[in-house]
């Protein structure tokens, strides 16, 4: 049975989790916001994802294998999101995947380090695929406590949907 690691950065949280332990109908419902690169949460209102790919050498076309994406209250790429994530499905694409997400989270260390939720990164990426990292920002302050708890389970959601 395939499990997800799921690393949450700000904490060093790490939990492994199959796919059983995701209701189909939630991947069902996130299935075409993740074929769009984006959208209103379906059960949050007033939340979105946006997805941004790899693209292959001549960036022509999405690779697949990893995707980054975000949680903000607005649509589209945020300048402000609350949650920052990379799901990694094949380890060809983990450094990459990984780097991406360091650097997203690293830059925010001042910000992140004023809202106390800072901790310093592992130094490699989850030794098996697939995993999800996942940052929080300062901006998970406009998220209410319940949507932050949700946010939680959405993030496995979108990994489980996205290596479909």
């Amino acid at each position: 049975m395939t499990k997800l690691t799921h690393l949450t950065l700000n904490t060093g949280h790490l939990t492994r989790t199959s796919r059983e332990d995701v209701d189909q109908a939630v991947v069902d419902a996130l299935l075409p916001i993740v074929d769009a690169d984006g959208g209103p949460i379906p059960g949050i209102p007033g939340w979105y994802l946006d997805f941004m790919r790899p693209l292959n050498p001549d960036r022509s076309a999405p690779v697949n294998g990893a995707a980054f994406f975000q949680v903000a209250d607005q649509p589209g790429r945020s300048p402000l999101p609350a949650v920052l994530a990379v799901a990694c499905w094949q380890e060809n694409m983990a450094p990459a995947a990984w780097k991406q997400i360091i650097q997203g989270y690293t830059a925010l260390e001042p910000a992140l380090r004023s809202a106390g939720i800072w901790r310093a990164p592992p130094p490699a990426h989850p030794r098996h695929t697939p995993w999800l990292v996942v940052a929080l920002t300062p901006f998970i302050a406009l998220a209410d406590a319940e949507n932050t708890k949700a946010f939680g389970d959405l993030e496995r959601a979108v990994a489980w949907a996205l290596t479909l």
